[in-house]
């Protein structure tokens, strides 16, 4: 019995502190973002998108994790001039059914975005970090207990052409 007890305590200890789970089994991806404070914008728009359930959900899944600061960031007025559903199908862009790490997103170098047509491309930079769709990666790896985060600079947006019954036909207007 303690060997057992001495072996666990060094499996828990030899794992990094950044990819240790939580074990309040109550605990998922929405719970990782509201302790961090860095993602009260991505968490106010997961609940008005219906999505804050989803994503509390076992998965799991791969959310990119755009902060206030990358919603503050978008041209004024943008956030607040999406239907639900306009807003549904931005935040859909950033999640991955499954557990993509880093390592690996960019051996991949794409991966579909859950429940859309959108396929997000990975590309790993002169300087060795990595990018989704064009848009940094600043954080990589942060452990859920349903899944894995990754924390991007910008909120990325849809490039294709909206279909007509998804979005109206502004949207691009205000993007």
């Amino acid at each position: 019995m303690r060997v057992f007890l001495i072996a666990a305590l060094v499996a828990v200890l030899a794992v990094p502190a950044s990819a240790q789970v939580p074990a309040d089994s109550s605990s998922s991806i929405v719970t990782v973002l509201s302790d961090d404070g860095r993602f009260t914008v991505l968490l106010d728009a997961l609940e008005n998108a219906g999505l804050s359930e989803t994503l509390a959900e076992p998965g799991p899944f791969t959310l990119f994790a755009p902060t206030d600061s990358a919603f503050a960031a978008l041209p004024e007025g943008v956030l607040a001039s999406l239907t639900p559903d306009e807003l549904q199908r931005v935040l859909l862009g950033h999640v991955v059914e499954g557990t993509v790490s880093s390592a690996a997103a960019a051996e991949a170098g794409q991966a579909p975005s859950a429940w859309t047509d959108r396929t997000l491309t990975f590309v790993v930079g002169g300087n060795g970090g990595l990018s989704v769709d064009g848009v940094s990666i600043t954080e990589a790896d942060i452990a859920a207990p349903n899944g894995v985060i990754h924390v991007v600079g910008a909120v990325l947006l849809p490039n294709d052409e909206p279909e007509p019954d998804e979005m109206d036909e502004d949207m691009d207007e205000r993007l």
